[in-house]
């Protein structure tokens, strides 16, 4: 199977990007999720990464502008023998924090004031395509404000409903860890033989899916899986380069 990659939307307003460098060369293996290409927008740059694992097949080049959506190469699959080794579906990247809180204005006042905390993006109302919490299909109406603190990115919840949910479970102020993993399903899968029930599955309007885990006899608290997907590894690059040149002075920003 070919994926093609095409030069992605990073902000409301992108109509172009320039293609400052390839950072693997043409021909070689990649994994899902290794940062290919580094993008330039019109205020910033990201590096985008692979949507697929497989070896590359470049032709942009280096220096020059595409408009969104237009092709500058594609991941086709690799032969067996270069394939990378498995990694245990157990392992996965701790960067991310979610914290349950009253309300968000001063709840991004607190984070930003006594970690650095931001600029903090916020989605009013997020909204799921599939949600399950203990066999309760009815989803929580619920506010969150994103930002990154150094390398950790820290999700803020409010909820605003009392539907039952894990934000509701593990209550306010309570911070739980979040894995971001290649294959929800396989992490699952583990966490089950680790003796960790999942209580809640998901997905996330933009197509990303996600789950929760009770692993308090464990860890003390419940555990957050999210599974690697394209959309959401692009909103979390754009939102990393805008708080590396963050200057203070507004506590949120947008995406344009």
């Amino acid at each position: 199977m070919t994926t093609t990659l095409r030069i992605p939307k990073a902000a409301v307003s992108m109509r172009e990007g320039t293609l400052v460098a390839w950072l693997v060369a043409d021909g070689a293996t990649v994994a899902e999720g290794e940062p290919i290409y580094t993008l330039e927008l019109e205020k910033s740059t990201m590096d985008v990464e692979s949507p697929a694992a497989g070896t590359i097949r470049q032709s942009g080049v280096a220096g020059t502008t595409y408009k969104v959506g237009e092709v500058i190469g594609e991941i086709g699959e690799a032969v067996a023998a270069e394939a990378a080794p498995t990694v245990s579906s157990m392992r996965g990247s701790v960067a991310r924090l979610v914290q349950v809180v009253p309300a968000l204005e001063p709840a991004m006042q607190a984070w930003a004031s006594t970690t650095g905390a931001g600029p903090f993006f916020t989605f009013p109302k997020l909204a799921f395509k599939e949600y399950d919490h203990r066999g309760d299909t009815t989803a929580p109406s619920l506010s969150v404000a994103t930002a990154y603190a150094g390398d950790v990115l820290l999700e803020l919840v409010e909820l605003h409903d009392g539907t039952s949910s894990p934000w509701r479970e593990a209550g306010v102020g309570t911070l739980i860890p979040s894995l971001v993993v290649d294959s929800l399903d396989d992490a699952l899968s583990a966490q089950g033989m680790a003796g960790h029930s999942c209580v809640t599955r998901g997905t996330y309007s933009f197509g990303a899916r996600f789950a929760f885990v009770d692993a308090r006899t464990s860890i003390g608290s419940l555990l957050h899986i999210v599974e690697k997907q394209f959309v959401l590894t692009q909103l979390t690059g754009v939102m990393r380069n805008i708080a590396a040149d963050w200057d203070r002075r507004s506590l949120t920003a947008t995406m344009k």
